[in-house]
């Protein structure tokens, strides 16, 4: 089942490794681990550590969880793109994932309305500076709560009523420049660089990235994302994958979409999701492509039509003609 599959994907890639690997680090790990941590603990790979305290670490009695640090943001830029995309110069990046809506209002529980299967697929492309021009677009399905099937109505539990409920294609994303200090979007050239929240973990045989998508000043005031990403320790300590098979959940907070019909009855959304990162279409499940494809059949694919505009001032001068 898909449950399965999932739970056997994240499984795999916590699975606890051979506990002697916490000798002292070969030359190449030191250099990738060049970061402190932020505990009392030993780090990464050994190194500044005396082998004595990676000898004493018991993982079977107490897990290894620490902060993660690169003090070059260069650097913590690649490690981070080897889990949230990758470190190719030119790529396709494809997310799947199942997400639930819940309505929030003052003074009533929160109630979910409708479950959703979709895909987040971009393409970047490595300009000057080592920064990166990144389209794409998300599509989604939703389902029903109960059942899983494939469905186009949900209730809406506030108001009793049975709406029509669309598919999601976000289609209209102007592209960014990605780069260490934050993202740029295209549409907004000369706009400082939009900081972005991000924090490495270790925990035992997995590395984590914990993000927070904190919302432009044009942005509705109810709008936050944040999410885990995670991999293999024992992946991410091999400098020679520019990519990383990675897992992601996490949560978000949105205003009202027009589909619930819900005027101006205050509240809010919020939704959870969880999915994996996938090399390509070819391994989406079937039943997604075979629910995408009779009606958007087009985003099966990035649309590189936008790489042939070139980059508008300053970023253009910046960075190049994209």
């Amino acid at each position: 089942s898909e449950v399965r599959s999932i739970m056997e994907f994240f499984s795999a890639a916590q699975r606890r490794s051979d506990r002697g690997r916490e000798a002292p680090a070969s030359p190449s790990r030191r250099s990738l681990l060049t970061a402190s941590a932020a505990v009392a603990a030993a780090p990464l790979t050994g190194r500044g550590a005396p082998a004595e305290s990676a000898q004493t670490l018991s993982y079977g009695e107490r897990m290894d969880s620490r902060f993660l640090f690169f003090e070059d943001p260069f650097e913590h830029q690649r490690q981070s793109y080897r889990i949230l995309r990758n470190m190719h110069d030119e790529a396709d990046v494809l997310f799947w994932y199942h997400f639930t809506m819940f309505t929030v209002v003052e003074g009533r529980r929160p109630e979910p309305v409708v479950r959703w299967e979709g895909i987040e697929f971009s393409h970047h492309r490595k300009l000057k500076g080592g920064v990166y021009r990144i389209h794409g677009h998300n599509m989604s399905f939703p389902r029903d709560l109960r059942t899983g099937a494939w469905t186009d109505r949900a209730v809406n539990p506030i108001t009793g009523a049975t709406v029509e409920v669309p598919p999601i294609t976000l289609t209209e994303d102007p592209g960014f420049v990605y780069t260490p200090e934050g993202k740029i979007t295209l549409d907004n050239p000369t706009a400082a660089p939009r900081t972005r929240m991000e924090q490495f973990l270790v925990e035992d045989d997995v590395v984590k990235i914990e993000q927070v998508r904190l919302p432009p000043a044009s942005w509705p005031a109810t709008f936050v994302e944040t999410s885990s990403n995670w991999s293999s320790r024992d992946l991410f300590e091999n400098t020679d994958l520019p990519s990383l098979p990675a897992g992601t959940a996490g949560g978000y907070v949105f205003p009202w979409p027009a589909w619930l019909a819900m005027g101006d009855h205050p509240g809010h959304m919020f939704a959870t999701w969880h999915g994996r990162k996938l090399n390509g279409v070819a391994e989406l499940p079937a039943h997604f492509i075979e629910r995408a494809e009779p009606e958007q059949a087009h985003l099966l694919s990035v649309d590189m039509s936008v790489f042939a505009e070139p980059l508008p001032e300053p970023l253009a001068s910046r960075y190049g003609s994209g």
